[in-house]
């Protein structure tokens, strides 16, 4: 993977962390901001579709190796972070809050703070959530999880067989079932559907799709930038449309999430990265 590449896929993420922050801070016209959680989970899913998928072709594949580097990319920066709130917490906080804010911060070193919140009943979109300091971990939490099951997932099937149609077909079931999931729990349980990595993982794996069926397309200088404009399209059109009373994920989620996917696989025309 080329550093140019890295450094456009690092700008599309800077798109959506951008979306959130604008959104926590109530600026008018982001509203929906919340949509580039979405984004950021497409960008993941296609990264790691394509480390485990390329290293279990080539037989290069090591699950304890796979989780080392995400341990080392992720864990030392957050760690940082709770201690540094921690300190400033010791002095801002009163008592009760400082507990709350310890079993907070152990929850999202161990990754579980999407379930830990959710056993809460923090609706994220409501005024109490947003008090709590480490929120926006819960989708690091959904991220990790995903990462510690799709490869002993991919590792399982390509066991069975070695074959990179097989290994495809997997993310697109496993996508189909995960969106009927968060379909289905978004009209009876809000609050799960939000912070599940059943109802999540679908927005990871149509990352993975983008790799797994569309890494060997060829495109027309017009046809890329087409499909590059309609997926800020797209995204621009969910930014504007949809609320934080709109039912999400749902069904809802495929329009940022479809979005996304056509950026990648522009981005992915250009610098050749499923190549």
């Amino acid at each position: 993977m080329n550093t140019k590449f890295r450094y456009d896929i690092n700008g599309l993420r800077a798109y959506a962390v951008a979306l959130v922050v604008l959104f926590h801070f109530n600026i008018l016209g982001f509203s929906a901001g919340f949509i580039g959680v979405d984004i950021f989970f497409v960008i993941s899913g296609y990264l790691m579709t394509k480390i485990i998928i390329e290293q279990l072709l080539h037989n290069k594949f090591s699950i304890w190796r796979f989780y080392l580097a995400r341990g080392i990319r992720i864990l030392p920066a957050l760690m940082v972070l709770i201690t540094f709130v921690g300190v400033l917490s010791w002095w801002l906080l009163i008592p009760e809050e400082y507990k709350t804010y310890g079993k907070h911060a152990a929850s999202s070193l161990t990754f579980l703070s999407n379930l830990i919140y959710l056993r809460e009943s923090s609706d994220y979109f409501s005024t109490a959530a947003h008090e709590k300091i480490l929120l926006h971990t819960w989708s690091l939490s959904v991220e990790w999880q995903f990462y510690i099951i799709l490869p002993i997932i991919l590792l399982i099937i390509g066991r069975i067989k070695s074959s990179r149609q097989i290994l495809n077909f997997s993310i697109l079931i496993g996508f189909l079932i995960s969106l009927y999931f968060s379909y289905k729990i978004s009209l009876t349980n809000q609050s799960a559907a939000f912070y599940m990595i059943n109802t999540r993982a679908w927005e990871m794996l149509a990352g993975g799709l983008v790799y797994a069926y569309f890494n060997k397309i060829d495109l027309s200088e017009l046809n890329r930038k087409s499909i590059e404009i309609l997926g800020f399209g797209l995204i621009l059109t969910s930014l504007i449309i949809f609320e934080t009373t709109t039912l999400w994920p749902s069904v809802n989620a495929l329009l940022p999430v479809f979005g996304s996917m056509l950026i990648l696989l522009a981005i992915q025309f250009i610098y050749g990265i499923g190549q």
